[in-house]
């Protein structure tokens, strides 16, 4: 970290900015970083212990959102491409592991004090995987401009329960891409957009696409995106 700060002001006092920040990581993410996966079993066994962990990664969070701003004035850029660059934006990568109610319970609080923190930008969250578990949770994110949710997500009911003004970013199976006919691609493709609307703030992409994804998948995705929707 001290030598990434050193690059930051060389950069800035050679080309006068730098564009770019850190992935900041979600609380829970860095949470089982430093606590394993024992920390599932504390939920249950010993919740002082997961609040006090969390308000430490939550104060770290935070800290480095602020360090962000102040050396390139974006918060998004190494989570999502898909995000406006100056919503603070965190992913909660393993929330998809957990039930509403242990969101609810230990982590909500601690996602809307960084949201509280950075209002004037936006919060935003990347969620891998399905929302449906916790997407009651979600809703009761405040300041929330931006959500990013995976393969399998219940894109209709996410727009409804988050309201139109949340951009909502959704993602196509990358096994779908990779074993998916072009029919089968063109149909998830036109039904995502379908679920979509309000379309001005929805959009659509692919991640995670490997080695033997047919070109063929590919440029159906891209054709049937800019058919029934619009490529940006």
């Amino acid at each position: 970290m001290t030598e990434w700060i050193k690059q930051i002001d060389y950069l800035k006092k050679k080309y006068g900015k730098v564009i770019g920040d850190i992935n900041t990581t979600g609380i829970q993410n860095l949470a089982l970083k430093i606590r394993g996966d024992q920390l599932y079993i504390d939920y249950f066994e010993n919740p002082d212990l997961c609040h006090h962990l969390l308000r430490i990664c939550t104060e770290c969070v935070k800290q480095l959102f602020e360090f962000n701003y102040k050396a390139t004035g974006t918060g998004a850029v190494d989570v999502t491409p898909m995000a406006a660059p100056e919503i603070a934006v965190i992913p909660n990568c393993t929330e998809e592991q957990i039930s509403n109610k242990i969101y609810e319970t230990f982590l909500l609080q601690y996602d809307n004090e960084v949201a509280d923190a950075f209002k004037d930008h936006g919060f935003g969250i990347h969620h891998c995987g399905s929302v449906n578990e916790v997407l009651e949770g979600y809703a009761k994110v405040r300041h929330l401009k931006f959500v990013e949710i995976g393969f399998g997500s219940d894109v209709k009911r996410c727009r409804q329960m988050l309201g139109p003004d949340v951009a909502v970013n959704a993602r196509i199976s990358p096994v779908l891409m990779k074993n998916g006919t072009p029919d089968e691609v063109a149909a998830e493709v036109k039904k995502l957009i379908d679920q979509g609307a309000p379309l001005e703030n929805y959009s659509i992409d692919t991640v995670g696409l490997t080695y033997g994804t047919p070109d063929e998948n590919v440029k159906t995705a891209r054709q049937t995106a800019e058919e029934y929707g619009k490529i940006g």
